[in-house]
């Protein structure tokens, strides 16, 4: 009676609803969204140089994660977006960045919804129009939340923020899928 008992609260709390953690899992997610950048504009005589950004961007990512714990996993990700606009009459329209970063990511619940955080070190390339500053090393943090479909795959949205101390700053919030293996 005290087994169906406390087989009926795990039930009722959703305890086996496909929990986003197991040692060993791992996982590859596809992301597409926003991006935009902020780099340092030309000076106008005496005054600080004032930031330019892009009429709009897209970013296409692709991240690995590996999980070491329960909690607790290592990512790479790799992560390109286009831009339009920002541009003075001497520079293309177009301008583009490339990302790559490794790092850690630490979940923070093991219900349907999965908030996480993640912060990583990489380098990012860009070119075209305004950006065009060659490569800087960035530091990546950002976070999201997935929902958990299955115990293989999830969808959710993910924010990222790329900076250090170079010139150029890159946003990016979108949608992401992953597909989930090696649960045991």
């Amino acid at each position: 009676m005290t087994r169906a008992l406390l087989s009926v609260v795990l039930v009722a709390l959703g305890w086996p609803a496909g929990a986003a953690w197991a040692e060993n899992e791992q996982a590859l997610s596809v992301g597409l969204g926003y991006a935009t950048f902020s780099v340092p504009g030309p000076a106008v005589e005496n005054m600080a140089p004032p930031a330019v950004s892009p009429d709009w961007g897209g970013v296409v990512s692709a991240t690995y994660e590996r999980m070491i714990g329960s909690d607790v996993g290592l990512r790479a990700e790799v992560a390109g977006s286009l831009f339009r606009g920002g541009n003075t009459m001497k520079q293309s329209p177009g301008s583009y960045a490339l990302l790559g970063d490794v790092g850690v990511v630490l979940r923070f619940d093991i219900l349907h919804v999965v908030p996480y955080a993640f912060g990583g070190i990489g380098a990012v390339t860009a070119s075209g129009g305004p950006i065009d500053n060659g490569r800087d090393f960035v530091l990546v943090v950002g976070g999201g939340a997935d929902w958990l479909r299955g115990r293989d795959r999830s969808y959710g949205v993910e924010i990222r923020l790329a900076s250090f101390a170079g010139d150029m700053t890159v946003f990016t919030v979108g949608f992401r899928g992953t597909h989930r293996w090696g649960f045991f």
